[in-house]
């Protein structure tokens, strides 16, 4: 179910959303789509593309929808993908450039091809989408980007083994903040998301052990998770018209759970 509060309207502007097929990515896809953009939905997972296009296409009209299947650490599928986007729409207005994963594994017992793999596309991913959107977002002397990074680049998460994941995250608010400083010249606007624990398809993995879930209840000021919606509705915020002014900043969406 998706929200019905503070309802932007994006009049027919692009917006290219990565890792769109699941949790955050595919409610903030909903929460776009009701706010009249037009979307490009790109992730690895065809099958979750399809059936995400299927349920947006009872609200907006399937021409507004282009899917594309990339494999975000690939340069050459980054590229392709850009330029597919640019050949459909014209234009890419905004960037919720948020594909990443995880993988729970000691620091000690990690192999170089865990940290490859989780670097490739949470930090290397993250880099060359922008990279090549912001190309084009230049070429307009316009541009809204939002990263996902993570409340996780702030702390490490307690017990949870997510060494290089929060390493990657953490790397995220950087780049927010020099990518910002490198295009303000040319009206693009970049800015991040750091979500705490949001009911996503990885968290609800995590929390089906009851202690797991009751600590991370405890640890949080607000006593409950995320739905993916509200972390969405940021986006959207960091997105529209309403924060010409606002860039370089990462803003915490985690129910106070960094405060202790």
């Amino acid at each position: 179910m998706f929200s019905q509060g503070i309802r932007y309207d994006f009049k027919k502007e692009v917006v290219l959303i990565t890792g769109a097929a699941r949790g955050i990515g595919e409610a903030a896809s909903h929460e776009f789509a009701q706010s009249n953009a037009r979307l490009v939905l790109v992730d690895i997972d065809q099958n979750n593309l399809d059936s995400l296009k299927n349920e947006l296409a009872s609200t907006m009209d399937e021409k507004d929808i282009l899917l594309i299947k990339t494999d975000i650490s690939n340069p050459k599928d980054v590229m392709t993908m850009t330029q597919e986007a640019i050949g459909y729409f014209g234009r890419i207005d905004v960037l919720f450039n948020n594909a990443g994963i995880n993988k729970r594994i000691p620091l000690l017992e990690v192999t170089f091809e865990d940290w490859r793999r989780i670097m490739s596309v949470n930090l290397d991913g993250m880099f060359l989408v922008a990279q090549a959107v912001g190309r084009e977002m230049i070429k307009k002397k316009r541009g809204k980007i939002v990263n996902t990074a993570s409340m996780s680049g702030f702390i490490v998460n307690e017990n949870l083994n997510d060494g290089i994941y929060c390493t990657t995250k953490a790397a995220i608010v950087m780049l927010t903040k020099a990518l910002a400083v490198e295009w303000a010249e040319f009206n693009v606007q970049v800015n991040a998301i750091a979500p705490g624990y949001t009911k996503t398809p990885l968290v609800k993995k995590l929390i089906e052990d009851p202690k797991v879930h009751q600590e991370l209840l405890d640890r949080t000021p607000m006593h409950r998770l995320a739905e993916p919606h509200e972390i969405a509705k940021a986006v959207l915020y960091l997105a529209s018209s309403d924060t010409t002014y606002l860039t370089g900043h990462t803003l915490k969406i985690e129910g106070g759970y960094t405060i202790w």
